[in-house]
Parts: structure tokens; C-alpha cells; sequence
């Protein structure tokens, strides 16, 4: 079974939530495809942590590093903050280091083509993957302008498709975004305007998903990195309210 998971920021903590069911039930991992915070949470587990230690690592992290590196060109900030704050976790694993497969989800800003990193080092792929267009420079990478997986694939089932996996579990983190609130920091209305656009191709893709699970994150935003626990606990009942479905899937071989 493959897992697919979606941008969204500090939502992406709610990730942790499902993938904590995941674990108690046994529900083995074959691969994982994610895209800007689903890259954070994949590349991390993908490297041997479990959702447990993912939570205390959310919980102590100073999250300021996120917006150090300044840029006045194309971008308000760099995304270096990103890849060095990985590197102290992953301390360089390149993607075949991994102990499960991984796919990282970016987008070609002059082509507007989906690119999945999938070879050499994995903090730095993460870092592309999660550079939101507006808020942080984009990244030249053998020879592409790169940025945000989410502009093209946040939910990266296509992704995980072409991985060796029998079936993909989805996790989209959009589905209760328009919820009213109206953005009040740059970096929210730019995120906002994203996911407004994003909308249309989140579907499609869930569509494609042997099991879509959508949290209901009610008004948690997407700078509300210190909401840890209720994040994990949306993303926790989100997936258990699917387990009667997996258990289906499960017996009938679909995934």
C-alpha cells in the first residue's frame, strides 16, 4: 500500500494524526509520494520515524525557521530555513538511503509541468517541494526554476500510482479551508489564493485514490504550527472514521 500526501502547511501536522491509526492497526507501508508538507512528513517517516517522534520533533521546533533567509528578487525569503532544519533529522540520506521508497512532488515554474524528485539528497528535494511561490525564491535545480509541488499535484496519487504499490491511501488537508475566515497575514491570503486554485486538481486526483481521507480542520490556518495536538487529533479521527472502508478494501486485495 502507498500513501499520497498533501500540502497544506502547518496542517500537514494533521498527517500525523492518520498516520499514527496507521501504525496501531499494523497497516504496513510500501511507498510514499508527498507534496510540500506531506514531502516534510513522508521524507521523515520514510527515513525510519514514527508518527510518535514526529509529534515531540512538531511540538520543540522553533518553527522561526521558516522564514529566515531573506530575498527581495523573486521571493519575500529563501527556503534554505527548510532544508537545513531537515538535514539535522535526516543528516544527509540520500533518497536510496531511505528505508521506504519516496517520491517528492515539485513543479517547473517556466513549464508549469509536474517534477518528481526521487534521486539524491532527500532534504533538499523536501525544501523545493515546499517552496511556496510569492512567500519564498524559486529554486534552479538541473536546470529547472522549481517551487511548490502543491501548484500542480498537491496530492500526489499520480505520483504514487507509478510507485510499486497495490493501492494508494489519500490524505488532502484543502478540504475545509474556504471556512469563512477571512486570511489576515501575507503568507495566509497568498496560501488562500493557492488553494482556491488548487481545488480543482485535489479532486481529480482523489478521485483516483483507492481511500481519500479529508480531515476536517475546521479554522486551524495554515501558520498554526503550535496547534499540534489538535491537529493530531482531527487527522486521528479522520482516519478512523475510515477504517471500516480499509477493512473492506484490505479483504477484497485492493490494497
Amino acid at each position: 500500500m502507498g500513501l499520497a500526501l498533501g500540502g497544506g502547511a502547518a496542517r500537514g501536522i494533521a498527517h500525523l494524526g492518520v498516520l499514527q491509526v496507521l501504525w496501531e492497526q499494523g497497516i504496513p507501508i510500501g511507498a510514499i509520494a508527498g507534496t510540500s508538507a506531506g514531502a516534510v512528513v513522508g521524507a521523515l517517516i520514510a527515513a525510519g520515524f514514527s508518527p510518535s517522534e514526529l509529534i515531540e520533533i512538531a511540538k520543540s521546533s522553533n518553527w522561526w525557521f521558516l522564514a529566515r533567509g531573506v530575498s527581495l528578487r523573486t521571493g519575500l525569503l529563501q527556503s534554505s530555513g527548510i532544508e537545513r532544519w531537515l538535514g539535522r533529522y535526516l543528516k544527509g540520506k540520500s533518497f536510496a538511503e531511505l528505508d521506504t521508497p519516496l517520491a517528492v512532488v515539485a513543479s517547473d515554474l517556466v513549464r508549469g509541468e509536474t517534477v518528481v524528485l526521487s534521486q539524491g539528497d532527500v532534504a533538499l528535494a523536501v525544501r523545493i517541494s515546499c517552496t511556496v511561490p510569492g512567500i519564498y525564491a524559486p529554486v534552479e535545480h538541473h536546470g529547472r526554476y522549481l517551487v511548490d509541488g502543491g501548484l500542480t499535484e498537491n496530492v500526489p496519487v499520480d505520483t504514487a500510482l507509478q510507485m510499486d504499490i497495490d493501492g494508494v491511501i489519500a490524505v488532502s488537508l484543502n478540504g475545509s479551508f474556504l471556512d469563512g475566515e477571512k486570511p489576515e497575514r501575507p503568507a495566509d491570503v497568498i496560501q488562500q489564493a493557492i488553494s482556491i486554485l488548487q481545488r480543482a486538481h485535489v479532486e481529480k486526483q482523489l478521485g483516483k485514490a483507492d481511500l481519500a481521507i479529508v480531515p476536517d480542520l475546521g479554522g486551524l490556518g495554515l501558520t498554526d504550527f503550535h496547534a499540534v495536538d489538535e491537529f493530531v487529533r482531527l487527522g486521528r479521527e479522520a482516519m478512523e472514521q475510515a477504517l471500516p472502508k480499509l477493512g473492506l478494501l484490505l479483504e477484497k486485495g485492493n490494497l
